[in-house]
Protein backbone atom coordinates (compact mmCIF):
# COMPACT_ATOMS: atom_id res chain seq x y z
CA UNK A 1 0.00 0.00 0.00
CA UNK A 2 1.58 3.46 -1.38
CA UNK A 3 1.93 6.63 1.15
CA UNK A 4 -1.31 8.36 -0.59
CA UNK A 5 -3.71 5.49 -0.76
CA UNK A 6 -3.00 5.05 3.07
CA UNK A 7 -4.01 8.65 3.79
CA UNK A 8 -7.06 8.53 1.51
CA UNK A 9 -7.93 5.58 3.84
CA UNK A 10 -7.50 7.35 6.74
CA UNK A 11 -9.53 10.23 5.82
CA UNK A 12 -12.31 7.63 5.01
CA UNK A 13 -12.01 6.46 8.53
CA UNK A 14 -11.89 9.68 9.89
CA UNK A 15 -15.02 11.29 7.97
CA UNK A 16 -17.02 7.94 9.24
CA UNK A 17 -16.16 8.69 13.03
CA UNK A 18 -17.50 12.64 12.50
CA UNK A 19 -20.91 11.63 10.87
CA UNK A 20 -21.62 8.27 12.85
CA UNK A 21 -24.46 9.97 15.47
CA UNK A 22 -23.94 8.09 18.63
CA UNK A 23 -27.88 8.24 19.42
CA UNK A 24 -28.62 6.54 16.42
CA UNK A 25 -26.64 3.50 17.56
CA UNK A 26 -28.45 3.81 21.02
CA UNK A 27 -31.09 0.70 20.48
CA UNK A 28 -32.36 1.09 24.27
CA UNK A 29 -31.78 3.96 27.16
CA UNK A 30 -31.41 3.23 30.47
CA UNK A 31 -33.03 5.39 33.46
CA UNK A 32 -31.92 8.81 33.56
CA UNK A 33 -29.45 8.94 36.83
CA UNK A 34 -27.96 11.85 38.49
CA UNK A 35 -24.20 12.38 37.54
CA UNK A 36 -21.74 11.27 39.19
CA UNK A 37 -18.78 11.16 36.76
CA UNK A 38 -16.54 14.02 36.97
CA UNK A 39 -18.51 15.02 40.32
CA UNK A 40 -15.62 16.86 42.73
CA UNK A 41 -15.44 14.38 46.25
CA UNK A 42 -12.86 13.36 49.02
CA UNK A 43 -10.03 12.20 47.46
CA UNK A 44 -8.33 9.29 49.78
CA UNK A 45 -4.73 9.56 48.48
CA UNK A 46 -2.78 12.77 48.09
CA UNK A 47 -3.91 13.66 44.70
CA UNK A 48 -6.73 15.91 44.58
CA UNK A 49 -7.03 20.32 45.06
CA UNK A 50 -6.58 20.90 48.92
CA UNK A 51 -10.16 22.17 50.54
CA UNK A 52 -9.90 22.50 53.63
CA UNK A 53 -8.11 20.37 57.08
CA UNK A 54 -8.96 18.30 59.88
CA UNK A 55 -8.33 16.10 62.43
CA UNK A 56 -5.94 13.43 61.74
CA UNK A 57 -7.20 9.60 62.50
CA UNK A 58 -3.71 8.35 62.20
CA UNK A 59 0.02 9.06 61.34
CA UNK A 60 -0.64 8.65 57.19
CA UNK A 61 -2.02 11.77 55.92
CA UNK A 62 -1.29 14.76 54.59
CA UNK A 63 -0.10 17.34 56.60
CA UNK A 64 -2.15 20.54 56.43
CA UNK A 65 0.79 23.18 57.30
CA UNK A 66 -1.47 25.98 57.40
CA UNK A 67 -4.27 24.74 59.47
CA UNK A 68 -1.48 22.91 61.66
CA UNK A 69 0.42 26.66 62.64
CA UNK A 70 -2.61 28.28 62.98
CA UNK A 71 -3.67 25.53 66.29
CA UNK A 72 0.02 25.47 67.27
CA UNK A 73 -0.36 29.16 67.58
CA UNK A 74 -3.57 29.50 69.31
CA UNK A 75 -2.58 27.05 71.62
CA UNK A 76 1.04 28.77 72.31
CA UNK A 77 2.32 31.61 74.38
CA UNK A 78 4.92 33.88 72.46
CA UNK A 79 6.87 30.56 70.84
CA UNK A 80 4.54 28.96 68.33
CA UNK A 81 5.67 25.14 69.12
CA UNK A 82 3.69 22.54 67.27
CA UNK A 83 2.75 19.93 69.11
CA UNK A 84 1.02 16.44 68.14
CA UNK A 85 -2.83 17.26 68.66
CA UNK A 86 -1.91 20.70 66.83
CA UNK A 87 -1.90 18.41 63.47
CA UNK A 88 -4.14 18.86 60.88
CA UNK A 89 -4.80 16.74 57.65
CA UNK A 90 -5.88 17.62 54.45
CA UNK A 91 -8.83 16.91 52.53
CA UNK A 92 -8.67 17.01 49.04
CA UNK A 93 -11.43 16.87 46.14
CA UNK A 94 -10.72 15.37 42.81
CA UNK A 95 -13.19 14.75 39.59
CA UNK A 96 -14.55 11.22 40.40
CA UNK A 97 -12.95 8.67 37.69
CA UNK A 98 -14.58 5.31 36.28
CA UNK A 99 -13.67 2.13 37.18
CA UNK A 100 -14.15 0.22 33.74
CA UNK A 101 -14.93 -3.42 33.78
CA UNK A 102 -15.14 -5.02 29.90
CA UNK A 103 -16.41 -8.20 29.22
CA UNK A 104 -15.70 -9.57 26.18
CA UNK A 105 -16.45 -12.58 23.63
CA UNK A 106 -13.88 -14.57 22.58
CA UNK A 107 -15.78 -17.56 21.98
CA UNK A 108 -16.13 -19.40 18.53
CA UNK A 109 -18.66 -17.17 17.33
CA UNK A 110 -15.82 -14.41 16.99
CA UNK A 111 -13.64 -17.13 15.22
CA UNK A 112 -12.39 -15.19 11.58
CA UNK A 113 -9.85 -12.62 11.07
CA UNK A 114 -12.37 -9.56 10.36
CA UNK A 115 -14.44 -10.32 13.56
CA UNK A 116 -11.21 -11.03 15.70
CA UNK A 117 -9.52 -7.70 13.96
CA UNK A 118 -12.98 -5.58 15.01
CA UNK A 119 -12.82 -7.32 18.57
CA UNK A 120 -9.51 -6.24 19.23
CA UNK A 121 -9.90 -3.05 17.79
CA UNK A 122 -12.75 -1.83 19.94
CA UNK A 123 -10.60 -3.41 22.95
CA UNK A 124 -7.63 -1.46 21.94
CA UNK A 125 -9.82 1.99 21.35
CA UNK A 126 -11.91 1.50 24.65
CA UNK A 127 -8.14 1.35 26.58
CA UNK A 128 -6.80 3.75 24.97
CA UNK A 129 -9.48 6.03 25.65
CA UNK A 130 -9.88 5.19 29.56
CA UNK A 131 -5.90 5.93 29.36
CA UNK A 132 -6.38 9.38 28.25
CA UNK A 133 -9.46 10.06 30.72
CA UNK A 134 -7.25 8.49 33.64
CA UNK A 135 -9.72 6.05 34.08
CA UNK A 136 -9.57 2.40 35.39
CA UNK A 137 -9.81 -0.36 33.25
CA UNK A 138 -9.60 -4.31 33.38
CA UNK A 139 -10.39 -6.55 30.80
CA UNK A 140 -12.03 -10.08 31.05
CA UNK A 141 -12.68 -12.39 28.21
CA UNK A 142 -15.57 -15.62 28.30
CA UNK A 143 -14.85 -18.70 25.99
CA UNK A 144 -15.50 -22.19 26.96
CA UNK A 145 -16.59 -23.05 30.40
CA UNK A 146 -15.47 -19.91 32.38
CA UNK A 147 -14.51 -16.44 32.25
CA UNK A 148 -10.56 -15.16 32.47
CA UNK A 149 -9.24 -11.82 33.66
CA UNK A 150 -7.30 -10.84 30.81
CA UNK A 151 -5.93 -6.90 32.20
CA UNK A 152 -6.18 -6.87 35.97
CA UNK A 153 -7.82 -3.50 36.82
CA UNK A 154 -5.49 -0.73 36.70
CA UNK A 155 -4.76 2.57 35.35
CA UNK A 156 -1.72 1.29 32.82
CA UNK A 157 -3.77 -0.73 30.73
CA UNK A 158 -1.54 0.38 27.41
CA UNK A 159 1.01 -1.87 28.74
CA UNK A 160 -1.05 -4.93 28.52
CA UNK A 161 -1.14 -4.61 24.82
CA UNK A 162 0.37 -7.96 24.71
CA UNK A 163 -2.18 -9.85 26.27
CA UNK A 164 -4.51 -8.23 23.86
CA UNK A 165 -2.62 -9.10 21.01
CA UNK A 166 -2.28 -12.94 22.12
CA UNK A 167 -6.03 -13.45 22.74
CA UNK A 168 -7.30 -16.93 21.89
CA UNK A 169 -10.51 -17.08 20.09
CA UNK A 170 -12.52 -20.47 20.21
CA UNK A 171 -14.74 -22.23 22.21
CA UNK A 172 -18.77 -21.99 23.29
CA UNK A 173 -20.46 -18.78 24.57
CA UNK A 174 -20.41 -18.60 28.89
CA UNK A 175 -22.01 -15.13 28.83
CA UNK A 176 -23.29 -15.35 32.62
CA UNK A 177 -19.93 -16.25 33.50
CA UNK A 178 -18.29 -13.23 31.84
CA UNK A 179 -20.75 -10.86 33.32
CA UNK A 180 -20.38 -12.35 36.78
CA UNK A 181 -16.66 -12.25 36.91
CA UNK A 182 -17.12 -8.14 35.25
CA UNK A 183 -19.83 -7.54 38.41
CA UNK A 184 -17.43 -9.36 41.07
CA UNK A 185 -14.92 -7.02 40.16
CA UNK A 186 -16.99 -3.83 39.92
CA UNK A 187 -18.34 -4.58 43.63
CA UNK A 188 -14.53 -4.61 44.77
CA UNK A 189 -14.04 -1.26 42.72
CA UNK A 190 -17.08 0.33 44.00
CA UNK A 191 -15.54 0.32 47.83
CA UNK A 192 -13.48 2.78 46.53
CA UNK A 193 -15.59 5.90 46.60
CA UNK A 194 -13.33 7.37 44.03
CA UNK A 195 -14.68 5.39 41.14
CA UNK A 196 -17.47 4.91 39.09
CA UNK A 197 -18.07 1.59 38.09
CA UNK A 198 -18.87 0.71 34.75
CA UNK A 199 -19.92 -2.73 32.78
CA UNK A 200 -19.14 -2.63 29.09
CA UNK A 201 -20.39 -5.77 28.04
CA UNK A 202 -19.02 -6.81 23.81
CA UNK A 203 -21.45 -9.87 22.37
CA UNK A 204 -23.06 -11.19 20.01
CA UNK A 205 -25.84 -12.15 22.24
CA UNK A 206 -25.95 -15.44 21.73
CA UNK A 207 -24.66 -17.47 25.20
CA UNK A 208 -24.82 -21.51 25.23
CA UNK A 209 -23.26 -22.24 28.50
CA UNK A 210 -25.32 -22.10 31.70
CA UNK A 211 -24.34 -21.51 35.29
CA UNK A 212 -27.52 -22.15 37.00
CA UNK A 213 -30.81 -22.02 35.26
CA UNK A 214 -30.03 -21.98 31.78
CA UNK A 215 -27.61 -19.81 29.60
CA UNK A 216 -30.19 -16.72 29.17
CA UNK A 217 -32.11 -16.94 31.97
CA UNK A 218 -28.39 -17.05 34.01
CA UNK A 219 -27.14 -13.82 32.35
CA UNK A 220 -31.10 -12.18 32.99
CA UNK A 221 -30.57 -13.32 36.70
CA UNK A 222 -26.42 -11.44 36.81
CA UNK A 223 -28.22 -8.39 34.82
CA UNK A 224 -31.18 -7.64 37.34
CA UNK A 225 -27.98 -7.71 39.87
CA UNK A 226 -26.52 -5.21 37.66
CA UNK A 227 -28.96 -3.01 38.48
CA UNK A 228 -30.04 -3.66 41.94
CA UNK A 229 -25.77 -2.91 42.57
CA UNK A 230 -26.72 0.64 40.47
CA UNK A 231 -23.56 -0.07 38.54
CA UNK A 232 -23.59 1.65 34.97
CA UNK A 233 -23.68 -0.83 32.35
CA UNK A 234 -23.43 -0.62 28.02
CA UNK A 235 -24.01 -3.60 26.41
CA UNK A 236 -22.32 -3.52 22.77
CA UNK A 237 -22.65 -5.93 19.17
CA UNK A 238 -21.13 -5.45 15.97
CA UNK A 239 -21.55 -8.70 14.79
CA UNK A 240 -24.49 -9.09 11.66
CA UNK A 241 -25.52 -12.20 13.99
CA UNK A 242 -29.06 -13.58 13.48
CA UNK A 243 -32.16 -11.52 14.88
CA UNK A 244 -31.90 -13.23 18.45
CA UNK A 245 -28.97 -11.98 19.34
CA UNK A 246 -29.84 -8.48 19.30
CA UNK A 247 -33.02 -9.29 20.85
CA UNK A 248 -30.76 -10.63 23.72
CA UNK A 249 -28.66 -7.62 24.09
CA UNK A 250 -31.64 -5.74 24.60
CA UNK A 251 -33.58 -7.92 27.05
CA UNK A 252 -29.91 -7.61 28.70
CA UNK A 253 -29.66 -4.24 28.66
CA UNK A 254 -33.35 -3.57 29.67
CA UNK A 255 -33.08 -6.04 33.08
CA UNK A 256 -29.80 -4.45 34.01
CA UNK A 257 -31.20 -0.84 33.61
CA UNK A 258 -28.66 0.00 30.77
CA UNK A 259 -28.30 0.86 27.24
CA UNK A 260 -27.32 -1.36 23.92
CA UNK A 261 -25.59 0.03 20.97
CA UNK A 262 -26.11 -2.02 17.59
CA UNK A 263 -22.77 -1.26 15.71
CA UNK A 264 -22.98 -3.81 12.94
CA UNK A 265 -23.48 -1.05 9.92
CA UNK A 266 -19.92 0.13 10.89
CA UNK A 267 -17.38 -0.89 8.90
CA UNK A 268 -15.16 -0.22 11.49
CA UNK A 269 -16.63 -0.12 14.86
CA UNK A 270 -13.62 0.74 16.89
CA UNK A 271 -13.61 4.24 15.55
CA UNK A 272 -16.86 5.27 16.76
CA UNK A 273 -15.99 3.77 20.47
CA UNK A 274 -14.34 7.43 21.67
CA UNK A 275 -17.67 8.62 21.14
CA UNK A 276 -19.45 6.14 22.71
CA UNK A 277 -17.32 6.60 25.64
CA UNK A 278 -17.87 10.11 25.85
CA UNK A 279 -21.29 9.98 25.92
CA UNK A 280 -21.69 7.21 28.48
CA UNK A 281 -19.51 9.87 30.68
CA UNK A 282 -22.08 12.33 30.23
CA UNK A 283 -24.82 10.36 31.34
CA UNK A 284 -23.01 8.23 34.34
Amino acid sequence: MNLKTQKKEEKTVESQEEEVDVKKLLKTKGKKKQRIYGKRMDSKTQKGRYIKSKLPKDSSGDIAIDATLRAAAMSSNGEIKVKSEDLRHKIRKHGAKASIAMVVDISGSMFSDQKANKLKGILNSVIEDANRHHDRISVVGFKGEKAEVIIPTTGRATSFQEQVDNIKIGGTTPLAAGMQKGLDILEKEKLKAEFVPFLLVLSDGMPNVALDEGPLKDALNIAEKIKEKEIHAIFINFERSVRYGHEVNMELALAAGGRYYDLEDLKDPANVMSKIMKYERENI
